[in-house]
């Protein structure tokens, strides 16, 4: 299985419209092509703002739990100390996006790509990142 780190843009993407980022980890859920890392910071952000995520979502709400908490078993979330050593590297590499810089140090550490829908991130990382549509792609071949 290949190792694939997911952005918290995909999550929330994931658990707002259900589109090809949920697609995704619903196949990989029976497929198995793929182990899924993140930060853990990145569900701390979900969860801090679930009840917005909740009242963007397209479904009733007890779907949108559902789904989190069926993502968050395909999960291992990754502490902070876990890729530490990589976050200057990242940040000279993101010199002005670097919100991205744990994604990518993370990504670094483990040698993965980074699944993210975030345009500036694809341009500044093209080698690194790759799109929803990149994903699903890979998942069926």
């Amino acid at each position: 299985m290949m190792l694939l780190l997911v952005d918290v843009n995909v999550l929330l993407s994931s658990l707002v419209s259900r589109g090809d980022s949920f697609r995704f980890f619903f196949y990989n859920s029976i497929l198995k092509k793929f182990n899924l890392i993140a930060p853990e910071y990145a569900v701390d952000e979900l969860v801090k703002h679930k009840d917005e995520i909740i009242k963007r979502a397209i479904l009733p709400s007890f779907i949108v739990k559902a789904d989190f908490e069926f993502i968050l078993e395909n999960l291992l979330l990754i502490n902070e100390s876990g890729y530490q050593d990589k976050i200057e590297e990242a940040k000279e590499i993101l010199i002005w996006h670097q919100k991205d810089a744990p994604y990518l140090a993370l990504a670094l550490k483990f040698n993965c790509y980074i699944f993210s829908g975030d345009k500036v991130f694809k341009q500044l990382c093209p080698e690194k990142v790759r799109t929803p549509k990149e994903i699903l792609n890979e998942l069926f071949k």
